[in-house]
């Protein structure tokens, strides 16, 4: 029936073209999702007990071809901690809330600093392709954060792929070292974001970069 029809969402999230990208058409969803994490050593791993923290910090690089520069948005530099601030409180303006879908793809980052981002969003979590891929069915708008540092691989072949399947669905890529002229450059290429923040988490910083890639979709409808 054309009911039922129209009540399916009509496109999820491309597998076959990451595989396409970066890996083996052979491999199944499983294969994929254990090929786009990234190797975790001893010193890595992050005590439950202890306060989040990323990945070794990661730089900027320079590079002249424009898919160069998105793919090797950042390299590695000196280990940087994002130490959270404390929780601002909300505004008492009212303001529209929308969801926020944290992409803790084999990390707890983003499940253990929720409690230090602003206030008045729905968030969820997704810890799997799976996961993100429910969300993305939604046509309501909302935005996707990435944390760059754990896997720049997967977090490019991701945001290239909403911005091309999920035009209600927006982008936002933390970083731990990422200026401003550099975001603005790599928003262009074709694994660019909506939006970008550097670490340290800072809740009144993140509440002004949603509402700016809200208002961004509010200027273009």
């Amino acid at each position: 029936m054309s009911g039922d029809d129209d009540d399916k969402p009509t496109v999820v999230l491309d597998l076959n073209a990451l595989k396409k990208q970066k890996l083996k058409q052979e491999e199944d969803l499983a294969n994929i999702a254990q090929e786009l994490e990234f190797a975790v050593g001893a010193d890595d791993v992050v005590p439950s007990s202890s306060a989040p923290k990323t990945p070794p910090a990661t730089d900027i690089i320079n590079a002249e071809d424009a898919e160069d520069f998105a793919e090797n948005f950042l390299e590695t530099g000196a280990t940087q901690t994002p130490k959270p601030k404390a929780p601002a409180a909300q505004p008492s303006s009212q303001k529209s809330s929308f969801t926020v879908v944290l992409f803790d793809f084999q990390s707890d980052f983003f499940t253990k600093s929720q409690t230090h981002f602003p206030k008045g969003f729905d968030y969820q979590i997704a810890k799997s392709l799976a996961e993100l891929n429910k969300y993305l069915a939604s046509k309501s708008f909302q935005i996707v954060v990435f944390n760059y540092d754990v896997n720049p691989k997967a977090v490019g072949q991701l945001t290239t792929q909403i911005k091309q399947k999920f035009p209600t669905t927006k982008t936002m890529i933390m970083a731990s070292k990422i200026s401003p002229e550099k975001a603005k450059l790599h928003a262009k290429t074709a694994s660019g974001a909506h939006g970008y923040f550097q670490f340290p988490i800072d809740s009144k910083k993140i509440e002004v970069e949603f509402l700016k890639i809200q208002s961004s979709v509010k200027k273009l409808a």
